[in-house]
């Protein structure tokens, strides 16, 4: 194989710091939405959790009244 000419060098570092640049983003990206993700997941486990609470209060509260 023949020897890389300095153009091809030069050429080749950008092609694949572009790509690197390119991967960096979308991984960004998809971090960004899975924390997103969870962060609603977690504000709908709260909420889930609550109304647990308030239910078995409500039916302590209904038997201790019998």
């Amino acid at each position: 194989m023949a020897p890389q000419t300095k153009a091809q060098r030069s050429e080749a570092a950008k092609k694949g710091a572009a790509t690197r640049q390119r991967n960096a983003a979308s991984d960004a990206g998809k971090r960004a939405k899975q924390a997103t993700k969870q962060a609603t997941s977690a504000g709908g486990e709260a909420a889930k959790s609550v109304g647990r609470a308030v239910k078995s209060a409500g039916k302590a509260a209904s038997t201790r009244a019998r």
